[in-house]
């Protein structure tokens, strides 16, 4: 038919191999960059309940 879609065994091959593992400095993991991380996640919750919330009133 067409050679377009001849490639189809490469996408079968696995995008990460278990040698692709980036080594992790402990320094890195602060706790103060932790509490940020987990801050942000909070609050991107928070501002998620609260639209989901609002959504909710605009449509009774």
């Amino acid at each position: 038919m067409s050679d377009l879609f001849d490639d189809e065994d490469d996408l079968l091959e696995d995008v990460f191999s278990p040698d692709d593992t980036v080594p992790v400095d402990s320094a890195d993991l602060s706790e103060s960059t932790v509490l940020d991380a987990r801050r942000r996640l909070e609050q991107a919750l928070e501002e998620k309940r609260l639209r989901d919330e609002l959504n909710d009133f605009v449509d009774y």
